[in-house]
């Protein structure tokens, strides 16, 4: 099924005290396409209640109001504090909207703590066009969409796919393999790859449920905290056996474009995929982006940041001890800055997204003022845009010294 159709629980302010003047369906013409979600019980990050919502593209077509059964509940951690929350969706059966293909597992992104409602997106699109014919670069599509809630009107959303198996292309849990499949997020800063075992994560896949799957993990933290440097570095046995250093290249460059002061010791997830076989040669670990609210001149709570500072953790201090890895990594860097890392390329994806939000970034901020909540400015949307274009320019020039810098010593 595709289109824009969802049935989904929800819970929140009555329409009353939400139905701001200008802001009742009916009262505008939509530029974004526009979910109406009802709640049939209170929800929690952790309790999942059932509901409905339907999803209205800004033209109207014929068989859009279709009701799909679904539950819901609140998604994210500190995010889950603010008053717009964020929501995680699981569908009774695949669907898809606005050419993101058919999946179960959704995340409508509330995005209350950014100004300019797309860093998210930013980052996701930016770190996806880093890929190559055989080499993806796997992070969640996305659209800007626009939400009722329980009647009222509760503002733009970032509709997001949900990491998983699925997303990644992972082989399916099968209990009788010796093997699987696995997915783990980096939950809080002990997942720095500077000690064994697997504090700071949460395994993801194969659902804990079904089976307890750390030693993939804990492989490879035991790894990188502790080989010596020699066999970190060894061409057959070393890190490359076990990591895709191009896509670590690549991810820890993203984290450094962006600013992502909390992103690069938790908030990502890394996976590796099941062998063909029992005996087949073993995939190897790769990374996934997540939660990018914090960047482009923002830190976690919206606070500003400057440009001048290098973001690192244990796997990548040893990474750069070599050599090798420096030039590879400093090339990888010129090569990307001709094209996904120029300043015209990410500014142009910054004016394509305000084009895109249009009319509705008004009415978010009308529902959701600026003299109000946990914001440590009172920055207006174009403010906010303003900002991201002057702070890339001069992060890109200032990315270009370093770099240079350390791969030459």
């Amino acid at each position: 099924m595709s289109g824009c159709l969802l049935l989904a629980a929800a819970v929140g302010p009555t329409a009353a005290a939400t139905n701001l003047p200008g802001l009742a369906w009916g009262d505008y013409p939509p530029n974004l396409p526009v979910f109406f979600l009802e709640a049939q019980g209170p929800l929690s990050r952790e309790q999942k209640t059932p509901g409905q919502v339907r999803c209205l593209p800004p033209q109207p077509q014929a068989g859009a109001d279709t009701n799909l059964p679904a539950v819901v509940r609140i998604h994210g951690a500190t995010s889950s504090g603010y008053p717009k929350k964020s929501f995680a969706l699981t569908l009774d059966n695949p669907a898809g909207w606005m050419g993101l293909p058919p999946r179960r597992h959704w995340v409508l992104n509330a995005a209350y703590i950014d100004r300019s409602l797309m860093r998210h997106k930013l980052a996701y699109d930016l770190f996806r066009s880093l890929a190559a014919p055989q080499t993806p670069r796997h992070a969640a599509g996305s659209r800007f969409v626009e939400v009722y809630f329980n009647g009222g009107y509760h503002g733009v959303h970032l509709l997001m796919e949900r990491v998983d198996g699925q997303l990644l292309g992972l082989r399916p849990f099968n209990s009788n393999e010796l093997h699987h499949a696995c997915l783990y997020k980096a939950v809080d800063h002990a997942a720095d790859f500077g000690r064994a075992g697997n504090a700071g994560f949460e395994q993801r896949e194969p659902e804990p449920e079904r089976l307890a799957y750390w030693p993939p993990l804990q492989e490879l933290t035991r790894f990188v905290s502790s080989a010596p440097r020699e066999k970190f570095f060894d061409p057959q046995a070393g890190v490359e056996s076990l990591l895709d250093l191009d896509n670590a290249i690549d991810f820890h460059l993203l984290v450094l474009v962006t600013g992502n002061r909390d992103g690069i010791t938790k908030n990502y997830l890394v996976a590796r995929d099941a062998p063909a076989s029992d005996t087949a040669p073993r995939p190897r670990f790769f990374f996934v982006p997540w939660d990018y609210d914090g960047t482009f001149g923002r830190d976690w709570n919206a606070s500003r940041v400057g440009v001048e500072f290098w973001l690192t953790n244990h796997l990548f201090e040893r990474l750069r001890q070599n050599p090798e890895y420096r030039a590879r990594f400093a090339a990888r860097w010129r090569h990307c800055r001709d094209g996904p890392f120029s300043a015209k390329s990410i500014q142009g994806m910054m004016e394509a997204n305000a084009r895109t939000l249009g009319e509705a970034a008004g009415r978010n901020f009308q529902r959701w003022p600026l003299n109000r909540g946990p914001y440590p400015d009172r920055l207006t949307f174009e403010e906010d845009l303003a900002q991201m274009r002057t702070w890339i320019e001069a992060r890109l020039q200032w990315l270009d010294r370093e770099i240079e810098r350390w791969a030459k010593r």
